[in-house]
């Protein structure tokens, strides 16, 4: 055989020998990715994944009108007792149930001449109102007002008497009774226009008399920072239901503290003026309904009171009665009536 044609065979040979398996490798391949497609074709469709997104609400909106007489009536006005009353109900099934507020009248003055007013939150709020105080009638009211001045650190108050309205019952007279529905008077002040560093002036109802026609008032003056050295009397007179004017008035006892501190010059040789000398006031006597009942004391270093007496001061004839020079206790009325909200 010529050399070309042993050559040529000879590379004829050897390419099959390399070309099967390739050859047959390609048919392999198409033949899985055939089968492949097969399996595909026959399997169940893929199921779509739902979108997490919500679907927005269709908004509708109201009908317009399209004629001159249907916006006439539309337009209507409805009367009021032909609307509908869009009122939400009260759920029936309540988890808490709070029971309503009930109240009872109870005596002021007691124990006798030891009523104080709590002001704690006056500089909080720079003023404070303390409760009302009635007659025994439920006729007429009477309650101090307080005020604190920051820039002086001053206390002052005013003192007011009010008649209630009689054509509620007695316990909605005091809770309903509105102080700013009107312009009102106070019958004293006390330090409301004076300015001084550290000055307080209290006001504070003692008790009312027996016949509702006297109120007995103390006036506590010291210092916001050193506390109390001195108390004034008044009492204020209401003029009668049936007066065609206002005649009421008021009266400062100073002849009460006059005359205290002149028997005890005269007597036991003492000026109290060189002494803390103070009186507490009880109320009004039970033997006599115009004899103003107090104690008088003074006090020592240590702030200790020591007794000087039991005084009675005549409203009617400016009289001065030394009652006992012992810790004699006198028969005094409780005539004042306040409102307390209780839970029974």
């Amino acid at each position: 055989m010529p050399k070309l044609k042993k050559s040529v065979f000879i590379f004829f040979f050897v390419s099959s020998f390399f070309l099967f398996p390739v050859f047959s490798f390609a048919l392999d391949v198409k033949f899985d990715a055939k089968a492949k497609l097969d399996s595909i074709k026959n399997s169940k469709p893929i199921t779509k994944i739902k979108s997490l997104k919500k679907p927005k609400k269709e908004i509708t909106y109201p009908k317009m009108v399209e004629t001159v007489e249907q916006w006439r009536e539309e337009s209507k006005d409805i009367p009021i007792e032909q609307r509908k009353n869009y009122k939400k109900d009260e759920p029936q099934d309540k988890k808490y149930y709070v029971p309503n507020p009930t109240y009872r009248f109870e005596r002021y003055n007691y124990p006798q001449g030891t009523r104080e007013l709590n002001i704690e939150d006056i500089k909080k709020n720079l003023y404070s109102y303390p409760y009302y105080v009635a007659d025994n009638s439920i006729h007429y009211i009477a309650y101090p007002r307080y005020y604190f001045f920051p820039e002086d650190n001053q206390i002052s108050s005013e003192f007011y008497v009010e008649k209630l309205d009689m054509t509620k019952n007695k316990t909605r007279r005091i809770l309903e009774y509105d102080h700013n529905a009107k312009k009102r008077i106070p019958i004293i002040d006390a330090g409301v226009k004076q300015y001084y560093k550290n000055l307080y002036r209290g006001l504070v109802l003692v008790d009312w008399s027996r016949d509702n026609k006297k109120l007995l008032i103390k006036e506590k003056v010291g210092s916001t920072l050193g506390g109390i050295y001195k108390t004034y009397l008044y009492v204020h007179f209401l003029s009668a239901d049936e007066a065609p004017k206002d005649d009421s008035y008021t009266i400062k006892l100073n002849n009460l503290d006059n005359a205290i501190k002149n028997y005890y010059l005269d007597w036991q040789n003492t000026q109290l003026v060189k002494y803390r000398y103070d009186i507490e006031p009880l109320g009004f006597s039970y033997e006599n309904d115009d004899v103003v009942v107090v104690l008088s004391y003074v006090l020592d270093k240590n702030n200790n009171k020591i007794f000087l007496g039991t005084w009675g001061y005549n409203i009617k004839t400016n009289e001065t009665i030394l009652m006992s020079k012992t810790n004699y206790s006198p028969n005094i009325t409780i005539n004042g009536l306040i409102l307390r909200q209780t839970n029974d």
